[in-house]
């Protein structure tokens, strides 16, 4: 029998208020129950042809989100699961692009604008509308394109300009969700405001110290802006459901809020003699004592935390433990449907617990369209039953499911790409999960949404975390300090904070002097950890 979980009373008032609101979540808070709780209640309500719109800025949390929803029954056909671009192009502009360039000609995702010098100055659309951005973006769509980078501005065209978009949105979903608002732009954040001036209820969630892509123009002060809006009514989420207690009150200390010093301490400043290269050879030395102690079973369980892929691929150079470094892929590099689908399809094939029609029903809708999800699940079956060294020659059955998931979306570059990972052991290593036995080595933005019963967090060094100099913005820095409270709380039982007296440097690929991050030494921190020297 499965224990019946408790919504806290944080969690109620959220569940059952009707409104507009906006939800500030701290890491392990439960975010993603209270999110499904509520859509449970709200699914006794609608019609049969109702449905919300649920949306993420990843699609790993869009799919936790759908899945458990449909575990719970309640994830509606008319609903929309999936990540803000995939919505844009899905509900908006593929079906009521034709209303305004007056054409039917298939719609194809490009990536780049670059590439397309006919449309040069498009891009300048992020800026703000003008007639000549208007006639370029009009003229790419009667010519079939849709360029990623400005989905949101040609949604937000679409939705202006044609009222039969805003009478189908609204007829069709009653609630707006989006998560991970600190990560929203300023394009998103207008049409989030748009689909509420219209009618439906909008619920947005989010940290504000986990906004750590200001690099990419995503930025907090949008989900702070929600907060002091009237239209909306803001709850917190403040229990970390997580962490051990004592590394939340670290975190919460970090971001100067007061908490309670506790007997047992999870948080340890460790120093060690030495660069990267002895912080390997010291986890290695120690982990089967922590393990025994935090009672962890799987080295799969513990995760090495650098600022950049340098230190990462330091520690995984040195470190003799089994381990895993996840870098970033080839496929990353390509914001694109088919590239994230081969993705996808990849990592699937390495994970013996996700079957095929397990992968397609995340694309393909059974009951609507059951002849394409059965050939998809024949050709998803073939992939995963092949041996690593008869993918490349059987590369067909790839392009084939991917004509069928999104048969207008076609890039010759992702294929080429996807050629030579199939063809490289090193590159194919990038998808395969990390096994038991294997600590998991990656960066901190890599880590965000993921946990693990021991953390190792390295780099909190001057110039690292945070940059210092006149060159440096009170953003970076709060930036920085975001990362490192993410860093943090990635740990459920145990943090250890590893300093060491040298730091590498790959531009020069030599060793400095490590002085230790401001981060440290913020008031009340000290004690609220253990320093040891090992």
């Amino acid at each position: 029998m499965n224990k019946k979980v408790v919504t806290t009373d944080e969690q109620q008032l959220i569940i059952d208020e009707p409104g507009n609101i906006v939800i500030t979540a701290r890491p392990g808070s439960g975010k993603t129950f209270t999110i499904v709780e509520k859509i449970k209640l709200i699914s006794n309500e609608l019609l049969d042809y109702q449905g919300v719109i649920a949306i993420s800025f990843t699609r790993k949390a869009s799919e936790e989100l759908q899945i458990r929803c449909k575990i719970m029954n309640i994830a509606k056909k008319c609903s929309f699961f999936g990540t803000i671009d995939k919505f844009y192009i899905s509900q908006i502009i593929c079906p009521f692009a034709k209303h305004i360039t007056n054409s039917n000609k298939k719609l194809e995702v490009r990536d780049k604008i670059d590439n397309f010098p006919e449309y040069k100055g498009l891009e300048e659309i992020r800026n703000g509308i003008t007639e000549e951005t208007k006639k370029l973006l009009i003229q790419s769509l009667k010519d079939g394109n849709i360029f990623l980078e400005i989905t949101g501005e040609t949604a937000k065209f679409i939705f202006d300009m044609v009222d039969d978009c805003k009478m189908y949105i609204k007829a069709r979903y009653k609630y707006i969700f989006i998560d991970e608002y600190q990560d929203c732009g300023d394009i998103q954040h207008q049409i989030f405001l748009e689909l509420v001036k219209l009618g439906l209820v909008g619920i947005a969630v989010g940290d504000l110290n986990q906004a750590i892509y200001a690099f990419s123009n995503r930025y907090s002060k949008y989900l702070a802006w929600l907060m002091k809006d009237s239209n909306f009514k803001h709850f917190e989420l403040t229990q970390n459901h997580r962490c051990h207690k004592s590394i939340s009150n670290y975190s919460l200390k970090l971001l100067g809020i007061d908490v309670e010093d506790l007997e047992d301490k999870r948080v340890f400043k460790v120093s060690i003699d030495g660069n990267e290269q002895q912080i390997a050879e010291t986890i290695d030395s120690k982990i089967n004592e922590i393990k025994e102690k935090y009672n962890v079973c799987k080295n799969s369980e513990i995760a090495i935390l650098c600022r950049g892929n340098a230190s990462a691929q330091q520690i995984d150079k040195y470190l003799t433990t089994d381990h895993k470094l996840f870098s970033e892929n080839e496929l990353d590099r390509y914001n694109s449907y088919w590239a994230r689908l081969f993705s996808d399809l990849l990592m699937s094939y390495f994970d013996n617990n996700i079957f095929s029609i397990d992968l397609v029903e995340k694309y393909i809708d059974e009951e609507i369209n059951q002849n394409f999800f059965n050939e998809a699940n024949l050709l998803v079956n073939k992939i995963f039953n092949l041996e690593v060294e008869e993918l490349y020659e059987n590369i067909h059955l790839f392009f084939k499911v991917a004509n069928l998931i999104y048969p207008d979306y076609e890039n010759e570059e992702v294929k080429d790409v996807l050629k030579e990972i199939l063809k490289s052991s090193d590159k194919m290593l990038c998808y395969k999960h990390a096994e038991d036995s294997q600590i998991c080595i990656m960066t901190l933005h890599k880590s965000k949404g993921l946990e693990f019963k021991v953390v190792f967090h390295l780099d909190l060094y001057k110039y690292i975390m945070p940059n210092e100099g006149d060159w440096v913005t009170d953003e970076n820095i709060e930036q920085s300090l975001n990362l490192h409270y993410v860093g943090i709380t990635r740990a459920k039982e145990v943090c250890y904070i590893m300093q060491g007296t040298e730091r590498y440097r790959e531009k020069y690929d030599d060793y400095i002097d490590a002085i230790e991050s401001s981060f440290l030494d913020k008031e009340g921190l000290d004690k609220l950890r253990i320093n040891t020297k090992w």
